[in-house]
C-alpha cells in the first residue's frame, strides 16, 4: 500500500533549511542535515527540491513573501501618510529585527554567493529593492498630497529611506547592542520619518514642534 504523501513535510524542510543556511552559510549546510532536521531522509527531500540552489531558491523565496504579508497596508484612507510611513518602517525593521534568521538569508546571497550561480537570486533581489521603494516613494508622494510629508523628490527619498533601512540592518549584523541602544524598531522607524514629517533635519531644541513631528509620541 502506498505510503500517504506528508502534507507538512515542504513547511518543515524550509523551516530546517532557513536554520541551517542562517547559521552555516550555503556551504556549510548540508542537505543530510537539513533533511535529518526535518525528519525525513535525504531522498524524501529531493521528491521536493532537486538539490541544494533550489532548496535554497525556496527558503529566500518563501521568506520574500512573508515580508510582503506582513508589510501589506490594508486601508490607507482613514489616517495620514506619516502615519503610514511610520507604521511601514517599524514593522519592515520589527520583521527582521525578530526575524534573525530571515536577514542572515539575504547575508549569505550578497556575500558567499555574490559570485556563484546565483543571476536569478540577485535578480529577483533587484526586484525586492525596488518593490521596498516603490512603497516608500508612493507613501512619501501621498504626504505630499495630504500635507503630513515634505519631500522634494520621492523618488530620492525613497531611495534615502531604503539606504538607511538597509544601513541599520547591516550594523545589526555586524553589532546588535549598537543598534538596539537606539531604542526599539519605532524608535528608529520614528528618527526616519522626523526628516520627512518637519520638512527638515530636525527643528532647533526651541523650535515648536511641527503638527507632523513624531518624536516621543504615540501613533496615532
Amino acid at each position: 500500500m502506498p505510503r500517504r504523501p506528508d502534507p507538512d513535510l515542504r513547511s518543515r524542510l524550509l523551516a530546517a533549511a532557513t536554520a541551517a543556511f542562517a547559521e552555516r552559510g550555503f556551504a556549510g549546510a548540508t542537505l543530510d542535515a537539513i533533511a535529518a532536521a526535518a525528519g525525513v531522509t535525504k531522498g524524501g527531500l529531493y521528491l521536493h527540491f532537486p538539490g541544494k540552489e533550489a532548496l535554497f531558491f525556496a527558503v529566500f523565496d518563501h521568506w520574500r513573501q512573508e515580508r510582503r504579508r506582513r508589510l501589506a497596508v490594508q486601508d490607507r484612507s482613514a489616517r495620514s501618510a506619516a502615519n503610514h510611513l511610520l507604521e511601514f518602517l517599524t514593522a519592515y525593521l520589527r520583521f527582521h529585527l525578530r526575524e534573525p534568521a530571515a536577514t542572515h538569508l539575504r547575508r549569505v546571497l550578497a556575500t558567499e554567493l555574490r559570485g556563484r550561480f546565483t543571476a536569478a537570486l540577485r535578480e529577483d533581489e533587484r526586484q525586492e529593492l525596488r518593490w521596498l521603494r516603490a512603497q516608500l516613494r508612493e507613501l512619501l508622494v501621498a504626504g505630499t498630497q495630504d500635507g503630513t510629508l515634505a519631500a522634494e523628490d520621492p523618488a530620492l527619498g525613497s531611495f534615502v529611506l531604503a539606504a538607511a533601512l538597509l544601513g541599520a540592518l547591516e550594523q545589526w549584523h555586524v553589532a546588535p547592542g549598537d543598534v538596539e541602544a537606539h531604542g526599539r524598531e519605532e524608535a528608529l522607524a520614528r528618527a526616519l520619518v522626523g526628516r520627512y514629517a518637519t520638512g527638515t533635519s530636525g527643528p532647533p531644541a526651541s523650535s515648536p514642534r511641527s503638527e507632523y513631528d513624531f518624536r516621543d509620541r504615540p501613533i496615532a
